[in-house]
C-alpha cells in the first residue's frame, strides 16, 4: 500500500483549480494540481495511485491500460482525468510517490549532521535501497526502454524527481560543508554527481539481469564515499 503520508505531501501541494479533460489533449500537469478533500476522494485517490503503480510496473509505460486501471481501481475514466489530467499526469504522481519515500526524510536538516561521512554513508545507503529494489529496477527500465510519444515527456519528469533532486539535496548539503571550511569543492553540483554515480555503479548489472550481491552494494558505497572524501576533506582524518 502506498504511505498515506506520501499521498498527503503531494495534496498538500495540489489547488482546486482542477476541470475535466480531454486524455489527448490535456496538459498532464493540471492532473496534479487537483484536490481531493473528502475521505472518499482521498481514498479513491489513494486506489487509483495504487493500481497504477503496480500495472506501470508490470505493463510498462506504453503497456499499462487507463481503462484497465479504472476498471480495478473503481470510479470512472472522467474521475482519473479529473485527478490526473491524463495518463502523463498519473504516472507523473505515482512517480512522485515512489521517490518521495527516498528523498523526504533528507529533505530536513536534522537528518544531516556534521558528521560528513556518516552523513553520506546514509543517504547513498538510502539510494541504493530503493534504486536496486525490483520497483526501482523497473521504473529505470521505463525511462529507459520506453518508446511511445510521451518518451520526453517521461524522461523529463523522471530527471526532475529523480536524479535532479538526488542531486539538488546532496549538493546543498556540500555547499553547507565547504561554507564551514570543512570540504574543499570547486563545483558542488558536480561534486554530487560524480559521488552518486560512484554510490550507483552496481546499477547497470542489475538492470541487465546480473545478480549483484550486498557484499558488492557496500564496496561501490563505502569505496566511493571514501574516495570522494580524499579529495575533498580539508582535514582528514583515516
Amino acid at each position: 500500500m502506498i504511505k498515506y503520508h506520501a499521498m498527503e505531501d503531494i495534496l498538500k501541494t495540489q489547488n482546486t483549480d482542477c476541470q475535466q479533460t480531454d486524455n489527448s489533449e490535456a496538459s498532464f500537469t493540471k492532473g496534479v494540481d487537483c484536490i481531493c478533500t473528502t475521505k472518499r476522494g482521498i481514498a479513491r485517490h489513494q486506489k487509483l495511485l495504487e493500481v497504477a503503480t503496480a500495472a506501470f510496473l508490470k505493463n510498462g509505460y506504453d503497456g499499462a491500460s487507463v481503462n484497465e486501471i479504472v476498471k480495478e481501481a473503481g470510479g470512472s475514466l472522467g474521475t482519473l482525468y479529473r485527478l490526473f489530467g491524463n495518463k502523463l499526469g498519473l504516472f507523473e504522481a505515482v512517480l512522485k510517490i515512489k521517490t518521495s519515500e527516498l528523498f523526504d526524510d533528507f529533505e530536513s536538516e536534522d537528518v544531516w549532521t556534521d558528521d560528513i561521512k556518516t552523513s553520506l554513508l546514509n543517504f547513498g545507503r538510502r539510494l541504493q535501497s530503493l534504486a536496486h529494489k525490483p520497483d526501482g529496477l523497473s521504473l529505470y527500465k521505463i525511462v529507459v526502454a520506453e518508446n511511445s510519444i510521451d518518451k520526453q515527456e517521461i524522461q523529463r519528469i523522471f530527471y526532475t524527481h529523480g536524479p535532479q533532486r538526488a542531486n539538488r539535496i546532496l549538493s546543498s548539503y556540500l555547499k553547507k560543508q565547504v561554507n564551514c571550511n570543512k570540504m574543499r569543492i570547486q563545483n558542488c553540483d558536480m561534486a554530487a554527481n560524480q559521488l552518486l554515480e560512484m554510490i550507483k555503479a552496481p546499477l547497470m548489472k542489475c538492470l541487465l539481469g546480473i545478480v549483484t550481491t550486498q557484499e558488492e552494494l557496500d564496496t561501490a558505497l563505502y569505496q566511493g564515499v571514501d574516495i570522494f572524501l580524499r579529495g575533498t576533506l580539508v582535514n582528514r582524518e583515516d
